[in-house]
């Protein structure tokens, strides 16, 4: 059964199990991924651990670094082998190594270069490509709803969602502050939260006035729900920007970290894999993009939970990610969003006509015409291997009549 959003969810991770070279980096990635979600925690509690849990928590944004570079240069069989997984459990134990002796040397010796990778690429650019993705998935569900957004109902419905859109927002922030953390007010994380709040409405402002714009055209609900899925985002972030950082394992909070990551993923195996099969220009093999998701989403987390042992601000501790998130999301939906309604107002080429491309009537007698001459052909040869029998005598130049007469000679002695 064929489930639109589920059914495009699924399909965009399987590029993450294709092989069982990407099936050993996928167990390598979410194993990394606990063992930093740990690391985080337990510094908090024990910070004279803090260089053996960044080491430990580094080697796998590491890792994939050089994995991505190797799938990018046709080694990746020399990182994990097709063929057995002990043995791609051996060559990732050794590249693991180099990885750490990796991290050491940019964090002393090569800071620029460690803040440019990690950073900028890693950090910033997950949290661009979660943007994005989010986005460009939002457009696509919503444009897999039917609505007739001509209809007098559909355009209640999209006032009701304009107006939902910041409700949802403010309930976010309010709600937090009063009930969940009052000791908030006045704190760095309160500032992000109210930038974050104005962007989002802000947002939803502009939004709005694309919305009208569009209330006769068809794009009018992917514009309506669009909105409403950055809403929610935005929501989502503010609340944990606001919520006090429990060091403990929190089951929920894992479990919807886990499932951005795999939106993320899904969104990514979606677009990157499905170039690998295009006759482009810019191709990204299967392999590659997979990597470069692992090292981006690896290198976020480790990012983010090594500011956490950093922030002198006690409310900002675990939420450096989301408030990043926060301020990006807005701008990056509102470009997606200007793109996407450029590309609807663009003329498609028109398609030949189905009369164009079927045979015209003058093309039938040549056809005919060929198969005439295919059919003549072999009686022709059919008569020729007489001649070489008569090759074997070898006859003088002599009129074509006569070989028939020397055909019959040998007959007559013959018999």
């Amino acid at each position: 059964m064929n489930i639109p959003m589920l059914s495009d969810f699924v399909e965009g991770l399987k590029i993450f199990f294709a092989s069982k070279r990407l099936r050993w980096l996928t167990l390598v990635f979410f194993i990394g991924a606990i063992v930093i979600t740990i690391w985080e925690r337990l510094l908090l509690s024990f910070p004279v651990l803090l260089p053996l849990g960044l080491l430990s928590s580094g080697i796998f944004p590491g890792f994939f670094l050089i994995t991505a570079i190797a799938s990018f240069l046709g080694l990746g069989r020399f990182v994990a082998d097709e063929e057995s997984y002990f043995r791609s459990f051996i060559t990732t134990v050794i590249w693991m190594a180099l990885a750490g002796i990796l991290m050491l040397w940019l964090v002393l010796y090569a800071t620029f270069i460690y803040q440019i990778i990690f950073i900028v690429f890693a950090f910033l650019g997950w949290i661009v490509f979660q943007s994005y993705f989010a986005t460009r998935s939002s457009l696509k569900y919503a444009g897999s709803v039917q609505v007739e957004s001509r209809s007098r109902l559909a355009r209640v419905l999209f006032v009701i969602i304009y107006f939902f859109n910041y409700f949802i927002v403010l309930a976010a922030l309010i709600g937090t502050l009063l009930f969940v953390n009052p000791s908030a007010f006045g704190s760095m994380a309160m500032v992000f939260a109210l930038i974050g709040v104005l962007l989002t409405m802000g947002f939803n402002f502009i939004n709005g006035l694309i919305l009208a714009a569009e209330r006769n055209r068809s794009t009018a609900s992917n514009v309506a729900f669009l909105g409403f899925f950055i809403s929610v985002y935005s929501a989502y972030f503010i609340y944990n920007v606001l919520k006090p950082f429990d060091p403990s394992l929190d089951v929920v909070s894992i479990s919807i970290s886990i499932f951005f990551i795999l939106y993320t993923m899904s969104g990514v195996g979606r677009t990157l894999a499905s170039r690998a099969e295009q006759d482009t220009r810019w191709k990204l093999s299967k392999e590659l993009a997979a990597t470069l998701t692992y090292f981006l989403a690896s290198g976020f987390m480790f990012v983010d939970a090594s500011i956490s042992q950093m922030v002198s601000d006690p409310t900002l501790v675990g939420s450096i990610g989301d408030a990043v998130k926060l301020l990006i999301f807005p701008f990056v939906a509102l470009v997606m969003e200007v793109i996407f309604l450029m590309r609807s107002r663009k003329p498609k080429k028109p398609e030949p006509a189905p009369e164009d491309v079927q045979p015209t009537p003058e093309e039938e007698p040549t056809t005919e015409g060929e198969d005439t001459v295919s059919v003549e052909e072999p009686v022709e040869e059919e008569i020729t291997p007489e001649e070489p029998v008569d090759l074997v005598k070898e006859p003088l130049e002599e009129p074509t009549t006569e070989p028939e007469s020397e055909d019959h000679e040998p007959d007559n002695d013959e018999s």
